[in-house]
């Protein structure tokens, strides 16, 4: 059995080890975590506490993979202070931590030196036109700050960058969300109706017409407002249904992502379930013109004005943005030049 242990200030942990020197046998031995003794640390503590135990539970544990040697530092060690930015320090939960971050960490050999080199391995065994590189491209280069390791001369991320996207026709969205059938309907219809994201309308909750996210959510609780309001209604959306509750011992933040992709593919609907959010932030730039803010708009979906411009409202054309400055800038009673 394994614990942790705290001496003057530093946190440690204790186990029946082999020895160090390969020699036959097991004794009482202590790894040094150098990590002061704070809350947030005996959180990280924990987590190389379960990692231990599992490694002596299966046989596979060597003093090489926790012993820093001649201070470099390891993947495994490097991981912890990226955890710590992250997770204890950061706004990342611990769910997407699992998912986002692990599901690319977890391919290293973490025993392994953080290198130059081994950062350029790591980033670039993806495209650069992927996903998974943008991923792997910024994490890398956490971990190089983090350890005081040259980041690699690597491209930069291409994903995103010319990438057009698609969104559907408000004539569209109807068509997509009444032949859902229910509960994928109402799911369906929040997102359309409220720009939600699809892991903040379970336990949402309305408030006549405006939309209560939770506080448990990525960017925390806000209130949004319906566009369009009579969608409220026609979507049936104050019929609150029920989400499938997951299964899994740690649930992840996309399970209701992937559980509406699957019945959008079976109705044979072209877009992704995220455009429904991307049509949402549209609709606010052309329903709200001059006299909603970006930064209002941003603030009721719940990110950066930066994001926002980024992201949300890169879609909407060049034709669409000179008739809407057209329209704002030479409508009767403007104070622009006739």
């Amino acid at each position: 059995m394994a614990s942790i242990s705290s001496q003057k200030g530093r946190l440690y942990l204790l186990a029946t080890l082999p020895h160090k020197d390969g020699s036959p046998g097991r004794k009482q031995a202590r790894i040094t975590l150098k990590l002061d003794d704070t809350a947030q640390n005996w959180r990280v503590a924990k987590k190389r506490l379960e990692l231990l135990e599992r490694e002596i539970a299966k046989g596979t544990f060597a003093w090489s993979d926790w012993v820093d040697s001649h201070g470099k530092v390891s993947w495994r060690q490097a991981i912890d202070l990226l955890y710590r930015k992250m997770v204890l320090n950061g706004r990342t939960s611990q769910s997407s931590w699992n998912v986002r971050v692990m599901g690319y960490l977890r391919q290293l050999d973490q025993s392994e030196q953080v290198t130059t080199e081994s950062i350029e391995r790591f980033v670039t065994k993806y495209k650069r036109e992927q996903a998974a590189y943008k991923q792997a491209f910024y994490l890398g280069r956490d971990i190089a700050k983090l350890v005081d390791v040259p980041f690699p001369e690597v491209g930069i991320p291409l994903y995103g960058k010319s990438e057009k996207l698609e969104v559907p026709t408000d004539a569209e969205i109807i068509d997509w969300v009444l032949g859902a059938g229910q509960p994928y309907q109402w799911a369906f219809g929040v997102i359309a109706t409220y720009g939600a994201r699809p892991s903040e309308i379970a336990g949402c909750e309305f408030e006549g017409d405006r939309l209560l996210i939770p506080e448990n959510t990525k960017t925390g609780a806000r209130i949004v407002v319906p566009l369009y309001k009579e969608w409220v209604k026609l979507f049936d959306l104050h019929n609150v249904q029920e989400i499938p509750k997951s299964n899994r011992v740690e649930p992840r933040p996309d399970e209701i992502a992937q559980w509406l992709h699957r019945r959008k593919n079976k109705m044979g609907v072209k877009w992704k379930t995220y455009s429904l959010r991307h049509s949402y932030a549209g609709r606010l730039w052309v329903e709200g013109g001059s006299k909603l803010d970006i930064y209002l708009a941003s603030r009721l979906m719940g990110h950066s004005v930066q994001e926002h411009a980024k992201t949300y409202r890169r879609w909407i054309t060049p034709h669409s943005i000179a008739a809407k400055a057209e329209d704002i800038l030479y409508s009767s009673g403007s104070s622009a030049v006739e």
